[in-house]
């Protein structure tokens, strides 16, 4: 792709998966916050994944092309808002700052991460080496919200920290 259509892929791309934001916001707030968490982490990371199994080939297949670069772009982006409000929900009021911008710092760093692993490379990574370097922690990070995310839906901030004192103080006494 010359540089103009690379330019247009990407800027079209993000512009047809913005209307999905209004879709997720619905999810988070009537479904499950851990469950959009998972699942749009899932979608990005099997679209990510998409472009390892297709490599450089997929330049020839502009509506795959499209298909896989509208859902990481648009799922990514999703992922930082959903997870700032998630940290917002999550964390006790006295540390909730601390721990809304810890989150915010974290998906910050993994992007400049990327960055600098690309331009730590002697050569550009292909188009599958930097789909698998965003989909594993994608993956884990999926895993993770599985085994320990908290669901806020339809629950109070002051019901939720009272839920994970009590737990806090049963681990701490053993039980």
């Amino acid at each position: 792709l010359s540089e103009a259509g690379s330019y247009q892929l990407l800027r079209n791309a993000a512009l047809i998966g913005f209307p999905l934001n209004f879709v997720i916001a619905w999810m988070y707030g009537f479904w499950s916050s851990t469950r959009t968490i998972i699942l749009l982490t899932l979608l990005t990371a099997v679209s990510m994944l998409g472009f390892l199994f297709v490599g450089n080939a997929i330049v020839h297949h502009r509506a795959l092309l499209y298909i896989l670069l509208i859902i990481p772009i648009w799922g990514i982006s999703s992922v930082i808002s959903v997870l700032s409000a998630y940290a917002a929900e999550i964390y006790p009021t006295k540390i909730r700052s601390r721990g809304s911008g810890l989150i915010a710092g974290f998906s910050k760093f993994g992007g400049v991460l990327v960055i600098a692993i690309v331009v730590a490379a002697i050569a550009p990574p292909s188009i599958a080496m930097t789909a698998l370097i965003g989909a594993i922690p994608l993956l884990f990070a999926a895993v993770a919200i599985l085994f320990f995310g908290i669901e806020t839906r339809k629950r109070q901030l002051e019901e939720i920290t009272a839920e994970e004192f009590r737990m806090d103080r049963k681990s701490r006494q053993g039980v």
